[in-house]
């Protein structure tokens, strides 16, 4: 559901009730552009959780592969930097 930012100010005792009983995400705009979302407290810690989630190196090593189904998307070059750049930030923080 979409609401804008005044009619979230006026209903945003509903709006919580909506989220929390119905499991319905509301998006809050302003000027017809997205600008937050409420969505219930259970999804938020779950979304939490997994980005904290750790790669393992079977993970990391199959990067490149999955990475050829994007060939054409995006430029080759773009894909090996991308790539190189996630595993060095991945293994810096891992041997910190």
């Amino acid at each position: 559901m979409l609401v804008n930012v005044v009619e979230a100010k006026s209903k945003f005792s509903s709006l919580l009730s909506r989220v929390g009983v119905g499991k319905e995400e509301i998006i809050i705009a302003k000027r017809n552009k997205p600008v937050a979302v409420l969505i219930p407290f259970e999804e938020f810690q779950n979304m939490k959780k997994s980005a904290r989630l750790p790669i393992t190196r079977e993970e990391l090593n199959a990067l490149p592969a999955s990475i050829e189904q994007f060939r054409g998307i995006l430029s080759e070059e773009n894909a090996d930097l991308d790539w190189k750049n996630t595993r060095e930030e991945y293994l810096r923080e891992k041997y910190r």
